[in-house]
């Protein structure tokens, strides 16, 4: 149960975090010309969002504690691709959309402190390899 609440916890910096990093709140420009961040605020494309989950997940894992690292920064990375695939077209990335939520279903499921044993890292990995897929099945996307 600790441990459980110990990986949520880092979960959870990791999203807000990673969520705020963009975000400035320094006013230190005093109001004489318009925030730079918010013209560099523009969502990120889901091509670009791919390439960093692929740049995450390049790595692989080689024992239980080192999978559980990995499939948690592999799920949070596939999280960022959907976000930048609901931001530009939910109808067109639809069914992509749909894998990272099945692999988010799966990581609830077998719990997400428990993503290191080999069949639920790969209950999450199949949805994720299937949007991996759906990318290179549509060039346009």
């Amino acid at each position: 149960m600790g441990r459980m609440r110990v990986v949520g916890s880092i979960v959870v910096a990791v999203i807000v975090v990673g969520g705020a990093a963009g975000c400035s709140g320094d006013d230190s420009g005093g109001g004489r010309k318009p925030s730079a961040s918010a013209s560099e605020a523009k969502p990120v494309a889901p091509r670009d969002a791919l390439a960093a989950y692929e740049q995450e997940t390049a790595s692989g894992c080689t024992d239980a504690d080192d999978c559980q690292q990995f499939m948690t920064r592999k799920l949070a990375a596939a999280v960022k691709v959907r976000k930048a695939m609901e931001a530009k077209d939910r109808q067109t990335y639809a069914e992509p959309i749909g894998d990272v939520a099945e692999a988010e279903r799966q990581a609830d499921h077998f719990g997400r402190d428990n993503l290191g044993a080999k069949g639920n890292s790969l209950a999450v990995s199949l949805p994720l390899q299937r949007m991996v897929a759906w990318f290179r099945e549509h060039p346009e996307g």
